[in-house]
């Protein structure tokens, strides 16, 4: 078959080529090979045959702000506590800035559809995570991303569910990132699937999409789809096999697979998805045009699943 329309539902865009060349360096690539920011996105879908994609932004602050820490090996446990709150605090006017340009970007270009990040991991209190999201569905925000393992917390913590609880009642959709970054201090994986049946039986309507769903823990995730109607999945990172690396390594589901996953999940709750660029885009999409589909079946995946999803017809 040929091409059908695709809509890609997980890209983390940067304001430049500059910028992407420090978040996603990729050895011996020209400049001209990085597409993923405002200037060359759109000629970039072209290019790849891409109607819109989902702008799935996230900041891993707290790795910044431990980087910086780790940077004071004689400083008191004062100091350091001192250090820290003021790093925080500066990271999250970072992250206002950075959720802003997400909106107004999107507001610029309906091809581009903005899921900015606001969590209590980036976030750190209840109050100032609300007036961040209050701010941002005044933006124009479709949706909101989610990182419980880069946030390190639980999907179940309980100063989430304002943050749920308001987006249910919006009607505004959760993108998360699960799988197996990264483990918590006390034991367990933040972003393992189980993590989020909580959320779900508490919240009903709130609709969500767990990402990366080859990536490990992939078999959690069909009991999930048969419990959860409200959750979707997208196909962030590939599919594990020959020429491809994907998220989670052996861990991730086999390619060979692949079919008898998808369907048990449900096709018509499975959205396309890259994770561009840190995984390639179009080798991704060659991969999954391998895989034994029915054309419908490929259909829905690639673009029509997504655009029910987000309200595009």
């Amino acid at each position: 078959m040929a091409l059908p329309e695709v809509i890609d539902v997980h890209v983390h865009l940067t304001r430049d080529p500059a910028q992407e060349r420090i978040v996603f360096p990729k050895p011996g690539y020209p400049d001209e090979w990085y597409r993923a920011n405002e200037p060359r996105v759109l000629d970039w879908m072209d290019d790849e045959g891409v109607s819109h994609l989902f702008m799935i932004n996230y900041m891993d602050t707290n790795r910044m702000i431990a980087s910086r820490l780790a940077r004071m090996p004689d400083a008191s446990e004062a100091e350091l506590e001192g250090a820290r709150e003021q790093l925080r605090e500066e990271h999250v006017e970072r992250l206002r800035r950075f959720n802003a340009w997400c909106c107004e970007l999107g507001a610029r270009e309906p091809r581009l559809i903005p899921f900015p990040c606001v969590d209590i991991g980036i976030f750190y209190d209840v109050t100032v995570m609300m007036e961040e999201l209050e701010t941002r569905l005044a933006d124009g925000a479709r949706g909101i991303k989610l990182h419980p393992g880069l946030g390190h917390y639980f999907p179940g913590d309980e100063r989430m569910f304002p943050l749920y609880e308001r987006l249910q009642e919006a009607d505004v959709p959760v993108l998360s990132d699960t799988g197996s970054l990264s483990a918590a201090p006390a034991g367990g994986v933040y972003g393992e699937p189980l993590n989020f049946v909580p959320v779900f039986e508490q919240f009903p309507r709130l609709r969500f999409i767990m990402a990366h769903a080859a990536s490990a823990f992939w078999d959690e995730r069909v009991p999930i789809a048969e419990r959860f109607p409200q959750v979707y999945f997208d196909l962030a990172g590939g599919f594990q096999g020959p020429g491809h690396h994907a998220r989670d390594g052996h861990r991730a589901c086999p390619i060979e697979d692949a079919p008898r996953f998808l369907r048990a999940l449900g096709i018509e709750r499975v959205l396309w998805a890259s994770d561009a660029p840190g995984h390639e885009a179009g080798p991704q999409l060659r991969r999954f045009m391998s895989i034994p589909l029915s054309d419908a079946e490929r259909e829905r995946i690639l673009a029509k699943n997504a655009r029910e999803f987000i309200g595009l017809d």
